[in-house]
């Protein structure tokens, strides 16, 4: 059923998809000659094609939010236009949360900020794994980086509220939850060091054998 194995998801169960672009890796450094030119020229149409791919997805995205009449409104601060840090959940490492200023929105205006970010992280990456190509001629990040995003795209709320057409479900409620996709396979992510540290200072100026 549809709206089960969508609550599934919101629940952080492992996904057997996470693994595609791994085992897509692992096949093409094995099995792929990155020296033979024709296998070379294959990677970078297939890598152009999926860009140009996900370019469109995000102009469809951009017209169809702003066609988005809906007057509800959502308070949402600066943390919660970030995408997600994958190297810290990678590392189990949860962001120090700070009390900030909070701003409200349209849905309109808060999907349209959320798109304009995931757009520019699209981008910053696009440029990195170009130049890497480019400098030292890899094959395997242009493959793995267009398999990631259609399985990221599959489960991103915007595309799930504005082409699938899904609503009422619980991870898809504004603000959305930035979660990385390394975050369901590492387990629940561990406090980081500075929070420790202020946790710790909190308790020992409250502790009364401490003032003696």
């Amino acid at each position: 059923d549809r709206r089960v194995s969508s609550a599934m998801a919101s629940k952080g169960g492992f996904k057997f998809t996470m693994l595609v672009p791994m085992m897509v890796g692992l096949f093409m450094k094995n099995m792929v000659n990155s020296e033979d030119e024709n296998n070379i020229m294959m990677v970078r149409i297939f890598f152009a094609c999926g860009k140009t791919l996900e370019l469109i997805l995000f102009l469809v995205l951009y017209f169809r939010i702003g066609a988005n009449t809906s007057e509800k409104t959502v308070d949402v601060s600066e943390k919660d236009m970030q995408p997600p840090n994958p190297l810290a959940s990678m590392m189990g490492i949860d962001v120090e949360e700070e009390e900030q200023e909070k701003e409200r929105l349209t849905y309109s205006e808060y999907d349209s900020r959320v798109l304009f970010a995931q757009f520019k992280q699209t981008l910053m990456q696009t440029i990195v794994i170009t130049l890497i190509h480019y400098k030292w001629g890899y094959l395997i990040p242009m493959v793995v980086t267009v398999f990631m995003a259609i399985i990221n795209k599959l489960d991103n709320p915007l595309v799930r509220i504005y082409i699938k057409g899904e609503s009422g479900y619980a991870d898809l409620k504004r603000p959305f939850k930035n979660k990385s996709p390394f975050s369901d396979l590492m387990g629940k992510p561990t406090k980081s060091k500075k929070k420790k540290e202020k946790s710790r200072k909190g308790r020992q100026k409250t502790d009364p054998k401490k003032k003696k």
